[in-house]
C-alpha cells in the first residue's frame, strides 16, 4: 500500500482517520465524532495503516513517531494499548492491531483509502461537532507541556529553557497510561500568549502544564 498523504483519509470499520483532522467514530446517526486519543497514539496508527498488512518493525515505529529520541520499549507497549482500547472496542474477531512476536506490529483491518477533499463520500460529520473532543471526553491522564519561558536576560538560554520543556515530555511519556502530546505539537504555541483551558479543549488534554527558567551563572529557577 502506498504511504498515507496528508490530504488522503482512510476509513476502517466504524471510524475515519484524516491526518490532519484526527480519529472519528462513526455513531448511531451514522455521524464521525471525535475520538479522544493522544497525539503520539495517533502518529503510531498513522505508521502502522501507511504499512497495513505489513509487519512494522518496533524500531521502525519509534524512529517514525519519536526521531532522535531514546525511547523505552514500554512507551510504545502503552501507546499501543490505548489505541486498542479505542479501535478494539465491541470488536469481537481480535485486535485490529496485531503483536508479531518478537517482530513488531501489523493493522490488520480492512482499509478504504478516500480523498480528503471529497468529505461527501463519507458518511457526514456533525457540523456541530469540533475536531477536538469536548472537555470531559479527555483522558484522565493527558497533559501537554508548554514551552517554558526563558526570563533570562541572556536570550541564548532559550535553548536551555526548551531543553527542559523536551525532558519534561519525554519522562511524563513513560509513566503507564499516560497521553502526552508531543513536543512538535506543543511548540506551536511556543511565543504565543495562550489560554490553557482553550489548549486543552483544542489539544483534548486534561492537564496543561506551563513554566519559566530563568538562569544566572550558576543558578537556576525553575517555576
Amino acid at each position: 500500500m502506498q504511504g498515507l498523504a496528508p490530504s488522503e483519509v482512510f476509513l476502517f470499520e466504524d471510524f475515519r482517520l484524516d491526518r490532519r483532522g484526527g480519529l472519528y467514530r462513526r455513531n448511531g446517526a451514522a455521524e464521525f465524532e471525535p475520538v479522544a486519543i493522544g497525539s503520539r497514539a495517533l502518529d503510531i496508527l498513522g505508521v502502522l495503516i501507511e504499512r497495513a498488512g505489513e509487519v512494522v518493525s518496533k524500531d521502525e515505529i519509534v524512529a517514525a513517531v519519536w526521531p532522535a529520541t531514546v525511547v523505552e520499549d514500554s512507551n510504545l507497549t502503552v501507546q499501543i494499548s490505548a489505541l486498542r482500547r479505542v479501535l478494539d472496542r465491541g470488536r469481537s474477531n481480535g485486535s485490529c492491531i496485531q503483536t508479531v512476536a518478537r517482530r513488531g506490529y501489523r493493522f490488520v483491518a480492512e482499509l478504504t483509502p478516500l480523498a480528503a477533499e471529497r468529505p461527501s463520500a463519507v458518511a457526514r460529520v456533525s457540523p456541530a461537532t469540533s475536531i477536538f473532543p469536548p472537555p470531559g471526553a479527555a483522558p484522565r491522564l493527558s497533559i501537554v507541556v508548554l514551552p517554558f519561558t526563558n526570563l533570562s536576560d541572556d536570550r541564548e538560554q532559550q535553548y536551555f529553557a526548551d531543553g527542559i520543556t523536551e525532558d519534561l515530555t519525554t519522562d511524563l511519556s513513560r509513566i503507564a497510561d499516560m497521553v502526552v502530546i508531543s513536543r512538535n505539537t506543543a511548540f506551536t504555541y511556543q511565543g504565543k500568549r495562550v489560554d490553557t483551558k482553550q489548549v486543552g479543549r483544542e489539544l483534548g488534554v486534561r492537564y496543561v502544564l506551563e513554566g519559566s527558567v530563568r538562569r544566572s551563572g550558576n543558578q537556576v529557577r525553575v517555576s
